[in-house]
């Protein structure tokens, strides 16, 4: 850090009150207030502050609310659904760790696209341990937001391999520099111990009882009872490096709310658009929204597949008309599986956009891009990146299913097979680290 760290402080208040820049990324935070209350405004408040300080930090985001911080930062967003700027596997947990704490690059993990939390918290818990691991070796100051940490470190139930790992990164991340915050509308189903271990602790409104009462003892019965008439962004802040608990109202988020409740504006309808009588489904113009202007109407017998061919569109539209991943979804539709060149080519997205993103950075210095965030794969392409990529090694195909082999030579055969995968896999490794060296050697040269 460029001045002396204890002078280094974010703005996060009406009040103009500063906040410790070092705490914040070595500590043990806590947002909380029910749904509206502000907790999420705040979260991104302490995140803009921080990014605009030049420090680094990785955002758990359930809902998809964060990416709006693209407006202001460059901030690689991740995960499975095409609005994200790649789409990551669980084999890249360990890339997307690095690609945050080692090579500084902000990361917001999305994994509001995934249908089964199981496999969403197999990912977190993935890229939460090599960041724990990493910590130790790079020992840098850096900060992992978790939203909704209830669902991660419950009060009850919270035996998981994710909720042990948020445990430990509570207990002995500092010494490593890694910190914490998490962000729950509902306090009393969070892990006790992980509460009382937090440093700093941000209460806005909460009107269950059971959240009142948790309040109450961390707080005392008179702000308990303030907190449950607070308006939207007032909170107690809570702080144990000067022992303070003090009344504050924390300011707007800069960039883009992209967490807003959605108002009667989004249906965006015009006098003149056309509505099927049988089914209601309002008429789509595909042309319309690619800007050729020609009509389209809804007929009672395709009315469903039209609107699902109008969704394909928005959503290709939204993504800047990059149709990479909707060209695999194609080749996947007559049930062709395409599973390992997929995975390969989002981790050349990966690596693009994070080329991307590093390059942006260096060029563009402290100035920040004056658009709205760009979603989707597109966000590469659009920034004139690709003409002249290095070849990212493929990996290896793991053995096939072995066949009905008995005795000592099936044995050995299934020995072979395997040993030979082995000897194929270290030599990926092999090739994907002169392949990432020779990247980092042209990003160097320009």
């Amino acid at each position: 850090m460029a001045r002396d760290d204890s002078d280094r402080t974010i703005v996060a208040t009406e009040g103009g009150g500063g906040l410790p820049v070092l705490e914040l990324l070595t500590g043990r935070g806590f947002i909380t207030g029910k749904s509206g209350s502000g907790k999420s405004n705040t979260a991104s408040v302490v995140a803009e502050g921080l990014l605009a300080e030049g420090v680094n930090l990785l955002v758990v985001d359930t809902e998809g609310e964060y990416f709006g911080l693209k407006e202001e930062f460059e901030v690689l967003h991740v995960g499975v659904d095409e609005f994200c700027d790649v789409q990551v596997t669980l084999g890249e947990a360990e890339r997307i760790a690095e690609v945050a704490l080692v090579e500084d690059v902000p990361v917001v993990l999305d994994v509001s696209g995934y249908i089964d939390g199981a496999e969403a918290k197999e990912l977190i818990h993935d890229v939460v341990a090599h960041l724990f691991a990493k910590a130790k070796r790079e020992r840098k100051p850096f900060l992992l937001v978790v939203e909704e940490i209830q669902e991660y470190l419950p009060q009850k139930g919270g035996a998981s391999d994710l909720a042990k790992l948020l445990e430990r990164v509570t207990k002995r991340g500092r010494k490593r520099g890694l910190g914490i915050c998490g962000v729950s509308q509902r306090p009393s189903s969070v892990d006790k111990d992980f509460i009382t271990q937090c440093d700093w602790l941000v209460w806005h409104r909460l009107t269950w009882k059971n959240d009142v009462s948790m309040a109450r003892d961390v707080l005392g019965n008179e702000r308990a009872d303030t907190i449950q008439h607070f308006d939207a962004g007032e909170a107690f802040l809570l702080t144990d490096w000067d022992g303070s608990i003090e009344r504050v109202r924390f300011r707007r988020k800069a960039t883009r709310d992209a967490g807003a409740t959605p108002g009667l504006d989004a249906y965006g309808r015009d006098e003149g658009a056309v509505c099927d009588a049988a089914t209601g489904v309002r008429g789509f113009d595909p042309a319309e929204a690619s800007g050729t202007g020609a009509e389209t109407t809804v007929g009672d017998g395709d009315a469903a597949s039209r609107t699902a061919d109008a969704e394909r569109t928005v959503a290709a539209v939204e993504r800047g008309g990059d149709s990479r991943a909707d060209q695999r979804r194609l080749d996947t539709a007559d049930g062709t599986d395409r599973e390992d060149s997929s995975e390969r080519d989002r981790g050349d997205s990966l690596d693009d956009e994070v080329a991307a993103i590093r390059s942006d950075a260096a060029t563009a210095g402290s100035a920040r891009r004056a658009r709205r965030p760009q979603r989707g794969r597109g966000a590469a392409r659009a920034r004139g990146e690709g003409a002249d990529r290095l070849a990212r090694p493929e990996s290896p195909s793991p053995p096939a299913a072995p066949e009905e082999r008995a005795g000592v030579g099936g044995t050995l055969a299934e020995f072979g097979d395997f040993s030979s995968y082995l000897l194929r896999s270290l030599a990926y490794r092999a090739r994907l680290g002169v392949y990432r060296a020779r990247r980092a050697l042209r990003e160097r040269d320009g």
